[in-house]
């Protein structure tokens, strides 16, 4: 098995970034909540944001664990759809009371480029502060899209804390994405 060197870096907020009011999303666009979504539906959009970025945790948990995160209250799923299509999402943490973690934010790859991530992810930032809460909080690695961590930078994130691991990268012939059924 191959390693590969993967830098995380942990960002948080604490103190909300613009005024009160809903950003704007692009024409087009439009956010929905996931309520309590299938396992099949969810990895549909885990693995359209994530396999370019070697996304694997949640391919790697067992159904009915996967299953019991998602039908949970403390986990929200929003999903940007742009002219009916799915084009990205985001997993929200909502299990600590003051705190909020974004634990999966990205768009499909089919939608890279078309000037919807920031929109998204003000809008995502809105939300997360409509709870009372005190920190929005993510990480991001080297590995993720080349743009995360500066467009969490320009949303007002910043850096607390940072690490550098080997990560085993699988091999080919184990990849989890082969055993999916698309």
């Amino acid at each position: 098995m191959n390693e590969i060197a993967a830098t995380t870096w942990w960002m948080q907020m604490t103190v909300p970034a613009g005024k009160g009011e809903a950003p704007q999303l692009p024409d087009g666009c439009m956010v929905m909540k996931a309520v309590k979504p299938i396992r099949a539906y969810y990895l549909y959009l885990y693995t359209s944001v994530g396999r370019p970025y070697q996304w694997y945790n949640r391919l790697m948990m067992p159904a009915s664990e996967l299953q019991q995160v998602l039908d949970t209250d403390n986990t929200d799923i929003w999903v940007l759809y742009y002219h009916g299509v799915p084009a990205g999402f985001v997993e929200f943490d909502i299990s600590e009371q003051l705190d909020t973690e974004i634990v999966y934010f990205g768009l499909s790859c089919d939608f890279t480029g078309r000037k919807l991530g920031m929109p998204f992810l003000r809008w995502c930032i809105h939300s997360a502060w409509q709870r009372p809460i005190n920190r929005l909080w993510l990480h991001t690695c080297n590995l993720d899209h080349p743009a995360a961590l500066s467009l969490y930078q320009k949303a007002g994130f910043e850096i607390y804390d940072q690490d550098t691991i080997m990560q085993h990268t699988p091999d080919p012939e184990d990849d989890p994405y082969l055993l999916l059924p698309w």
